[in-house]
């Protein structure tokens, strides 16, 4: 059990996470006035409210903890983020290759994915421990999938990017043992959809968001 005057003595160690804290509690009713616009389940504000700074405290407490190595294949490695990822992940996000496909988010709402336990944020790294990119992952309390929700690989040409893909499935279908990974992405992003199609997903479905799926037998069978 998390006490208050733990998340206190917390942010009076961590400055920056006291930055994003403040941010956070000012942001949040212009946050619920843009989801009252965008969906007709938005909870009350007094519920929106807890759960935000319910899932900001707990994920304070989770993005300053050491990082683990939780897959590896021949050149990259999957590892958990913490605190010390936050200044690489955020130039990627504004990194002009990144910009038309990813929005940037503040450090106060990246702490909240750490506080959901649906949520799993991941760096790609060289197995020498050179960041080259990031996944967050969704539907971690899923029994049967997994979505690959944000995806940013800031070196290009290097094939990072299908050993990215191929980590995840290796992370979804060998470690967290679910038996789908699905994404989806915009469809003017045909350079993403060619590494989705050339490491085993299949379409699902064409629209404006471009959907893709690969489960856990084709996973196996292509081994």
């Amino acid at each position: 059990m998390i006490l208050l005057s733990d998340f206190y003595e917390l942010l009076n160690i961590h400055p920056k996470i006291l930055v994003a804290f403040e941010e956070t509690k000012q942001s949040l009713i212009e946050r619920h006035n843009r989801m009252l616009i965008e969906t007709n389940k938005t909870p009350s504000f007094k519920e929106f409210y807890n759960n935000t700074i319910s899932n900001f405290i707990h994920g304070a407490f989770i993005i300053i903890r050491d990082t683990e190595i939780i897959a590896t294949s021949e050149r990259l490695r999957l590892r958990t983020a913490n605190i010390n990822d936050y200044d690489f992940i955020d130039a990627a996000e504004k990194h002009e290759d990144s910009t038309s496909w990813v929005n940037n988010w503040p450090l106060g709402l990246r702490i909240e994915k750490f506080g959901d336990a649906d949520f799993f944020q991941t760096i790609v790294e060289t197995n020498n421990g050179k960041p080259v990119g990031f996944i967050d992952f969704r539907d971690m309390l899923h029994e049967q999938q997994l979505e690959l929700k944000r995806t940013v690989i800031v070196e290009k040409g290097k094939g990072y990017g299908k050993e990215a893909m191929y980590l995840s499935q290796k992370l979804a279908f060998e470690v967290f043992n679910k038996n789908r990974l699905h994404l989806g992405t915009k469809k003017a992003n045909v350079r993403a959809q060619h590494v989705y199609k050339s490491t085993g997903f299949t379409l699902s479905n064409p629209e404006k968001i471009t959907k893709f799926h690969i489960f856990k037998e084709s996973y196996f069978a292509s081994k």
